[in-house]
């Protein structure tokens, strides 16, 4: 399975527990495709960058999920049918982002950079 982010930005005045509802069809649509959900962000009202279906603000959404080709078909197939969703968009993750935990890049990013600097510390003693 390949990781993949769909953002999606909804009406901004679709009350809150029609924004769960959304949220809950869209994870049911990543179960049904034997999917697995690792993240669903919400990141509020903004503004947008340009007027969108007459509308100056949206409520922004970030799906992160596992899945196949087939499953962000018909995730997008139900994001453009829904007249409450202004846009979406979806984009394949990195690979290396799948099943890692934030903290463990870290580590892992610390790492790399300890190794850097005691390399760039061995050059500077060379010279």
């Amino acid at each position: 399975m390949k990781a993949y982010e769909t953002v999606f930005i909804t009406d901004p005045d679709i009350p809150e527990e029609d924004l769960d509802k959304i949220i809950e069809r869209l994870t049911g649509i990543v179960d049904n495709f034997n999917g697995k959900i690792v993240g669903v962000k919400k990141w509020g009202k903004r503004k947008l960058a340009y007027r969108i279906k007459k509308r100056s603000k949206g409520y922004y959404f970030i799906l992160n999920f596992l899945g196949n080709r087939a499953l962000t078909t018909e995730l997008e197939r139900v994001l453009k049918l829904d007249d409450r969703i202004l846009k979406y968009l979806t984009l394949k993750a990195d690979e290396e982002a799948e099943l890692d935990s934030g903290e463990e890049k870290g580590l892992e990013q610390e790492e790399k950079t300890e190794d850097k600097d005691t390399q760039d510390e061995d050059i500077e003693e060379e010279k």
